[in-house]
């Protein structure tokens, strides 16, 4: 099981960023979209992650709505970045602490 090693943003502005230990990050950032997929309260606006070579999600991001706050998920090489769009910051943060938590298939 592959885990994600989180660096905490610099800035307001800045993402919340992690990081595989080695590997590509895309596999693991189409599983964290897989497991949100599955919250009533979820909506994924771009569904091109789901196709081969993950759409969107590589470089430009999946915009994400989880309850109140929006998001959006991009993978760039063995990072997967989260920034805020709107929405509670404490709320963000919590769901980002969860997202730190979850344990994926390798990615290898």
């Amino acid at each position: 099981m592959a885990k994600l090693l989180a660096l905490s943003p610099q800035s307001y502005g800045d993402p919340v960023i992690y990081s595989l230990p080695e590997g590509y990050s895309m596999p693991v950032a189409a599983q964290v979209l897989e497991q949100l997929e599955r919250k009533a309260d979820c909506e994924i606006r771009d569904a091109s992650w789901k196709r081969p070579g993950y759409g969107n999600l590589v470089e430009v991001g999946i915009p994400v709505r989880l309850g109140t706050i929006e998001f959006l998920i991009m993978s760039s090489y063995g990072d997967i970045l989260i920034y805020r769009k709107s929405g509670n910051k404490a709320k963000f943060y919590e769901f980002c602490d969860s997202v730190r938590q979850m344990e994926f298939k390798d990615a290898t």
